[in-house]
C-alpha cells in the first residue's frame, strides 16, 4: 500500500500488458531513450546547481531534451523533468550527502497521467504511441480479483514498466479513507522483545518469530565466516527470507493492535534518530572537569545495544499502521522520545528505577516498564487518554499466530491509583 500524489493511499496490482509484438518493440525503445532522458536531466540539474522546484527544472532542461531525444512527446519530456525533480528533492530532504548517481534510474519504467493514456479499464487501456493521432491499446487477463478492485474502487495514473522483456502495467486503485470518531489517544511503545505494548494493557509478543530470526541469523554469521561464492549466495538466500518474516509479523502486529485497540488517536515516540542518539553511553563528568566540557566528550560505544536495536522493524511497523489506521478512521500521531521510560507515569517524576521489564516506582509501587512507557506516551498528546489501567493489573498478551487473543496475568504490573 502507497499513496498517490494526492496523499490517499492506494492499492497496487501489477499484470502484464499483452499487445502485438510492433508495439511492444516500440515502448521497450520508447523507455530506454526515457531513462537515458531522466539520467542526463538529473546529471544537468547537479552539475549546473539549478533550484529545485518545477518550473526550474522545465525551463533548464525541457528545450534541450526535445532536441537530444526526439523520440519523446512533449508531455512525456515533462514527466521526465518532474520526476528527476522530485527524485533529487528526496535525497536533499533526506540529508543524503550523494552524488547524481544516487538519483540515476537503472530500471525502465515511467508513470503515465491524463495526457499519455485514455479508457482505462477492466478490458485494458489506450496508451500514446508512435503514430501520431493514434493510441496504441494495451490488454491484461482480467481476474477475478482485478475485476474486483475495478467494480470497488477508483484507478488512478498507471505505471508502465519492464519485467523479463515482457511489458507490465501496476495500476493503483484509490482507498477510501473513513471519516474518524472521537480524539482518545492510546500510547504505543515499542520494543526489541515485545514489538508493542499500549497503554491499555496490551501487548504483542511472537516468540516463534523471535526463535526462527534467531536461526537465520546464526545461519547468516556461519555464512558470513565462509565468504565463497556459494556462501554469498546462501547469503543473499537468507536474507531475503528475514525480510519476508519480517514483513509478515508487521501485518499481524498491526492487525491484532488495530482490532483489539478501541481508541482513533495512536501515539508513538518519534524514533527517527533513536539509535544514533542512543549509540552512545552518557559519560559522567568527573569533579575536576567542568560540565560544559564533559558533556561534549562522548561516552562508550553501545555496540551490543545497537545490533539488537537493528533488528526490529519499527520503520516498517510504523509505516504499515499509519496507512492501515487510515482505511478504519484512525491516524498515528508521534511525541517525544525523551525519558519515557524513566518516568513515573503517576506523578510525572523522573524518582523511580527501571529494572529489567519492571520499573521500581519511588512509593514501593512496581510497574510494567513497557507499559509505563506508552503511559507517558499516551499523556504526552495532547488529547485524552483512552485508558490507562492494565486489566486484573497485568498486561494482556496477544499472540503471535493465532487469530484469536490469548490474556495471561502477570503480577509484575500493579494497578495504577
Amino acid at each position: 500500500m502507497q499513496e498517490n500524489e494526492n496523499g490517499k493511499p492506494t492499492l497496487t496490482y501489477n499484470v502484464r500488458a499483452i499487445t502485438s509484438p510492433e508495439v511492444k518493440g516500440y515502448w521497450l525503445r520508447l523507455l530506454t531513450e526515457a531513462a537515458r532522458a531522466y539520467n542526463a536531466c538529473v546529471k544537468y540539474v547537479k552539475e549546473n546547481s539549478v533550484k529545485l522546484n518545477a518550473v526550474a527544472v522545465h525551463h533548464a532542461c525541457y528545450d534541450w531534451l526535445r532536441s537530444d531525444f526526439p523520440m519523446l512527446s512533449s508531455q512525456m519530456v515533462i514527466r521526465v523533468c518532474r520526476d528527476a525533480c522530485g527524485a533529487l528533492r528526496s535525497i536533499k530532504s533526506n540529508k543524503k550527502q550523494g552524488k547524481a548517481k544516487d538519483a540515476e534510474k537503472h530500471n525502465l519504467s515511467m508513470r503515465l497521467d491524463a495526457r499519455l493514456y485514455a479508457r482505462l479499464n477492466v478490458e485494458g487501456l489506450d496508451v500514446t504511441g508512435g503514430t501520431k493521432g493514434k493510441r496504441d491499446h494495451f490488454s491484461f487477463n482480467a481476474y477475478p480479483k482485478l475485476r474486483e478492485m475495478f467494480d470497488s474502487y477508483k484507478p488512478c495514473d498507471p505505471l508502465i514498466f519492464v519485467r523479463g522483456g515482457e511489458l507490465w502495467l501496476s495500476i493503483p486503485f484509490e482507498i477510501p479513507v473513513a471519516e474518524q470518531s472521537g480524539d482518545k489517544a492510546v500510547g504505543i511503545d515499542l520494543g526489541m522483545r515485545r514489538l508493542f505494548v499500549t497503554s491499555d494493557g496490551t501487548a504483542f509478543v511472537d516468540k516463534d518469530y523471535l526463535r526462527k530470526r534467531r536461526q537465520v541469523r546464526y545461519l547468516k554469521r556461519q555464512l558470513q565466516s565462509k565468504g565463497t561464492k556459494s556462501a554469498k549466495r546462501r547469503l543473499k538466500k537468507k536474507a531475503r527470507k528475514e525480510a519476508r518474516m519480517c514483513k509478515d509479523m508487521c501485518y499481524r502486529a498491526v492487525k491484532q493492535l488495530l482490532t483489539t485497540t478501541d481508541a482513533p488517536v495512536l501515539v508513538m515516540e518519534d524514533l527517527q534518530n533513536i539509535k544514533q542518539n542512543t549509540s552512545r553511553q552518557k559519560r559522567k563528568p568527573k569533579k575536576q572537569e567542568q560540565p560544559a566540557g564533559a558533556a561534549n566528550e562522548k561516552g562508550k560505544k553501545r555496540t551490543k545495544h545497537n545490533n539488537a536495536f537493528s533488528q526490529v522493524p519499527i520503520r516498517m511497523f510504523r509505516d504499515l499502521l499509519a496507512y492501515k489506521a487510515q482505511l478504519v478512521g484512525r491516524r498515528v500521531e508521534t511525541v517525544d522520545p525523551a525519558n519515557t521510560s524513566k518516568t513515573d507515569s503517576r506523578t510525572g517524576r523522573m524518582d523511580g528505577t527501571r529494572t529489567g521489564c519492571r520499573y521500581l516506582c519511588a512509593d514501593g509501587k512496581v510497574l510494567d516498564a513497557d507499559w509505563n512507557a506508552a503511559a507517558n506516551i499516551a499523556l504526552r498528546s495532547s488529547r485524552p487518554v483512552s485508558n490507562l489501567t492494565p486489566v486484573d493489573g497485568g498486561l494482556r498478551f496477544l499472540s503471535g499466530r493465532s487469530s484469536v487473543n490469548r490474556a495471561y496475568r502477570r503480577n509484575c504490573c500493579a494497578l495504577h491509583n
